[in-house]
């Protein structure tokens, strides 16, 4: 069942991409992509094709859910809700892996 829904991710996600390499094509923007991991847009696939989360918070060390998911900072770090919340003081959140202070409401709810 899961490779099924790998597949039709994939397939989703297909047209979206190509039609991205050849807008990068036409515009002759060749430092857009420049890593072979991470893509240049993000694609919405849909609430079917979200998977169960795994991600363990390393700050309260607690398996995330869906009160509790995981959030990306700006800084691109990744921590529970309940960490932000824990750590966020007077409207800041000082990320605890890096010196990057930032407002907490600019952090994005992910999914794996």
């Amino acid at each position: 069942m899961i490779k099924l829904s790998i597949f039709a991710s994939g397939c989703m996600a297909l047209p979206v991409l190509m039609n991205i390499k050849q807008v990068i094509e036409q515009r002759q923007c060749s430092g857009v992509w420049t890593h072979k991991d991470e893509l240049p847009i993000e694609i919405d696939l849909g609430k079917k094709c979200w998977y169960h989360s795994v991600f363990a918070c390393p700050i309260l060390r607690q398996q995330t859910s869906e009160s509790n998911p995981p959030m990306k900072l700006i800084c691109g770090h990744v921590i529970s809700r309940d960490a932000l919340n824990k750590l966020t003081n007077a409207g800041k959140l000082k990320c605890p892996y890096c010196p990057m202070e930032q407002n907490p409401s600019h952090a994005k709810q992910i999914y794996f």
